[in-house]
């Protein structure tokens, strides 16, 4: 760790200016006898740090050259940071040097514009290290004969009571030895264990292979949700057939598009024949009727002339026929046009193109039909999405899947666990000791539970069973290396359990106070 030091200039600039003695004490500095010290020095310019070989409060000298490419050239002021100690805390400070007019080999550097806390840093360094180098000689010089004697008889104590406190701790030694030796008699620790919880598993529904997992151990999953996907055996027969069915819908859909679309042309088409048909016969009638006129007329003038001659009694006779025939075209046309306002109101068409009926496929039969048509294809499509992805397997319960049994492409028998299941909130471990170990281990005893994440907690026996699987429980697999000779030891937290259903750890339970088993035996 570096400490990093910022200075601000004299704002008078006074400082800056003076010369750098009049910062020393006067007895003890003189600006022509600078003082090197020892205290370890480095350079850092342009991203490199250089060595020195000594310094003091005007300058320092490096002890090898900066390379010529990166040197800074006489005369120039540069920026350079002092790493001034040595370790992980050094002092960082930041100043303005050049190289020293006569300096040899470009090696010393002059400190230029130092600020007042700059120098007064600098100093007690210089400081502290000449008056520690003071100190060190004047010990020596004074070092008496008297005070080497004195230093003799301090250390024939210092070694007499080095000797005593060896055999102590050597007696200390052989006492924990004996402890642990003690305790490794009152303590099982055990060869697996995992935190457990009561469970259940959800068996494969039909033989089949396991074609996707939609979820991983410690997921919570409500009841219903889909765990995974099997394509059964029958899934080949079983697409086929709905490809099938799916073909024969489509089918039936095309065909009856078509029906009703020529249905469509034949509305318009008879819609066109309705129109032309009424507007002629009206146009007939409206001849009928202007002829009609214009025979009344021509008959009203014959009647109006002079006696009757027999050739005016004969034109009177032809232009009375002449009238009634247009009064008969007239109520023709009537009748025509009210014939086909009947046909149309009783839902005749008639036309060219013959005529189409109630007794034909109407629109909303089509209609109706092909909508049941696109719901069916859509459900048939739904299905064979589905069916891709396989028989779906659903969670029974809202619980937390403790263990997920297969795997993807793997073939699985009915009845055979694909899940196990947990509802418990209380969590235990369970742990496999060795059975010739295990008689030693009571109800009630205390253990220390240690667990895969890091954790540690203590915990008591509660149960202990000779047969190493315990039904209804999932977390602790029972099919180890010879399983037959272990035991199972069920051990309650004191306090809750969060960990995963699982996770693996170890267990240290132990039987008797190695203190009060000594005790007992002492005493016996």
């Amino acid at each position: 760790m570096t400490t990093r030091i910022t200075f601000e200039q004299d704002p008078a600039g006074v400082q800056a200016q003076a010369p750098l003695q009049h910062c020393l004490p006067e007895n003890r500095w003189q600006a022509n006898a600078p003082v090197s010290v020892s205290e370890p020095m480095a350079v850092l310019w342009q991203g490199v740090e250089y060595p020195v070989a000594h310094w003091d409060v005007h300058g320092f000298t490096l002890e090898r050259a900066i390379p010529t490419a990166l040197a800074p050239g006489r005369g120039r002021v540069i920026d350079v940071a002092l790493l001034i100690g040595q370790g992980d805390t050094r002092i960082q400070m930041h100043v303005q040097a050049r190289i020293e007019a006569g300096g040899v080999a470009d090696l010393r550097y002059q400190f230029m514009d130092l600020g007042r806390a700059q120098a007064e840093l600098l100093h007690r360094i210089v400081d502290y290290a000449v008056t520690k180098q003071e100190l060190s000689l004047t010990q020596l010089l004074n070092d008496a004969r008297e005070t080497r004697a004195a230093q003799q008889v301090t250390t024939q104590r210092t070694l007499a009571f080095r000797t005593l406190f060896q055999i102590s701790l050597a007696c200390v030694a052989l006492g924990g030895a004996a402890y642990m030796a003690l305790g490794s008699l009152t303590t099982v620790k055990s060869r697996y264990a995992a935190v457990s919880a009561a469970a259940a598993s959800v068996s494969a529904p039909a033989a089949g292979m396991v074609t996707q997992l939609t979820v991983g151990e410690g997921a919570h999953v409500a009841a219903g949700d889909v765990l995974g996907y099997l394509r059964t055996a029958d899934h080949d027969a079983r697409t086929e057939a709905l490809s099938d069915r799916l073909r024969a819908l489509e089918a039936e859909q095309a065909e009856l598009n078509a029906r009703k679309a020529e249905l469509d042309r034949h509305d318009a088409h008879g819609a066109w024949i309705e129109s032309s048909e009424r507007e002629r016969l009206k146009a007939a009638i409206q001849r009928a009727q202007s002829r009609l006129t214009l025979e009344r007329e021509q008959l009203a003038r014959l009647q109006a002339t002079g006696l009757p001659t027999l050739d005016r009694q004969q034109a009177r006779t032809r232009q009375q026929a002449t009238v009634l025939g247009a009064e008969a075209d007239l109520e023709s046309a009537k009748a025509a046009l009210n014939a086909l306002e009947t046909a149309l109101a009783h839902g005749h068409v008639a036309g060219n193109q013959g005529v189409f009926n109630a007794g034909n496929l109407s629109q909303e039969t089509l209609a109706l039909r092909l909508g049941h048509l696109a719901r069916e294809i859509a459900l048939a499509y739904e299905r064979d999405e589905m069916l891709a992805k396989g028989l779906p397997v659903v969670s029974p319960c809202d619980c937390e899947v403790a263990q997920v049994t297969r795997v993807t492409g793997e073939w699985v028998e009915p009845a055979q666990p694909l899940f196990v299941m947990s509802q418990a909130s209380e969590r235990v471990v369970h742990a496999l000791v060795m059975a010739e170990v295990a008689g030693r281990i009571n109800a009630g005893d205390r253990a220390q539970i240690r667990l895969a994440d890091g954790s540690a907690l203590n915990g008591r026996v509660t149960r202990l069973s000779y047969d190493n699987h315990r039904p209804g429980y999932a977390g602790l697999q029972s099919d180890v290396f010879a399983a037959e000779r272990y035991a199972r030891v069920e051990v309650m937290p004191d306090q809750p359990l969060t960990a995963r259903i699982g996770l693996t750890g170890t267990i240290t339970v132990r039987t008797l106070d190695p203190m009060g088993w000594l005790r007992d035996r002492i005493g016996g």
